[in-house]
């Protein structure tokens, strides 16, 4: 023991032990981090399968009209909404460069005029490669059911790609476009909707992850993975240090608990056992 402790002193495993002590702090701190994202995806992902299993609601009781608190995902995304009223189809637009369902396209996107504003309304995907227009929506008032979706947070690029063409769904600048109240949000149609002619449906989500990313069994092994590496930094020099006096005893034949030869003599002794000379110690 007192000659390991000895051992551990020397400047290069003392350096070493100082290094492999902040990477095992680093390791720590990542380990601690990935339990808070743990905790995160789990109560996100609870939320949102309660809020698909909810009751189908007004949409003035689920979404604000923007300019008021933003609501969070977890309070309503996925859930189902209904309202009345009828598509503007002069500001229909196109948000390009999605995928649903393995399909690439565009998402259509109109928005239906309700008594107290505008509800933003994705009613299907508009494959890419079609030759025919875009299907027009129903005239007249409808009632419509969807899915509800938090609004985009980047910015739709309205004035920098062609006209009635988007890149993101931007509830607040679709609210600036259109000059009147808009709902901080927006919904996607279930299928056979009115409005949903022509374009290929929004399938359901997948409820085993909701919230995207990660999946929850994947941040746990994150968790042990990281506080394993740490246990190993910290078991490193102790290893090393274990590895190198073992060699010093079945090159030289130190005895354990002897003073540590000098490189000098470690060298000399790895001659004579090479070249069986016998070299003074």
């Amino acid at each position: 023991m007192r000659a390991n402790l000895r051992t551990l002193r020397e400047p290069r495993y003392a350096s070493l032990a100082a290094l492999m002590l902040l990477v095992a702090l680093v390791c720590v701190g990542a380990g601690t981090w990935q339990i808070a994202r743990f905790d995160g995806k789990v109560h996100d992902n609870d939320a949102m399968r309660a809020n698909a299993h909810l009751p189908t609601a007004p949409v003035d009781k689920v979404l604000p009209l923007v300019g008021a608190p933003a609501p969070s995902q977890d309070a309503v995304r996925y859930r189902t909404i209904t309202a009345t009223g009828r598509f503007d189809a002069a500001h229909t637009a196109r948000v390009r460069l999605r995928t649903v369902g393995g399909t690439d396209g565009d998402l259509v996107l109109t928005p239906l005029v309700t008594s107290a504003g505008d509800l933003l309304v994705v009613r299907g995907l508009f494959a890419t490669g079609r030759h025919t227009p875009v299907t027009a929506p129903p005239s007249g008032q409808v009632t419509i059911r969807g899915r509800v979706q938090t609004s985009e947070s980047n910015r739709d690029s309205a004035a920098d790609v062609a006209r009635g063409q988007l890149l993101s769904i931007n509830a607040s600048a679709q609210a600036a476009h259109l000059g009147k109240p808009v709902y901080d949000g927006y919904a996607e149609l279930l299928p056979g909707q009115p409005g949903t002619q022509g374009l290929t449906a929004i399938p359901a989500p997948d409820l085993s992850n909701p919230a995207g990313g990660a999946v929850e069994p994947q941040h746990f092994a994150y968790i042990i993975q990281w506080y394993l590496f740490a246990l190993l930094a910290l078991a490193a020099p102790f290893a090393m240090m274990r590895a190198d006096r073992r060699e010093r005893e079945t090159i030289d034949g130190t005895p354990v608990g002897s003073a540590p030869q000098t490189d000098e003599q470690r060298r000399s002794a790895k001659l004579a056992d090479r070249y069986g000379r016998t070299v003074p110690r």
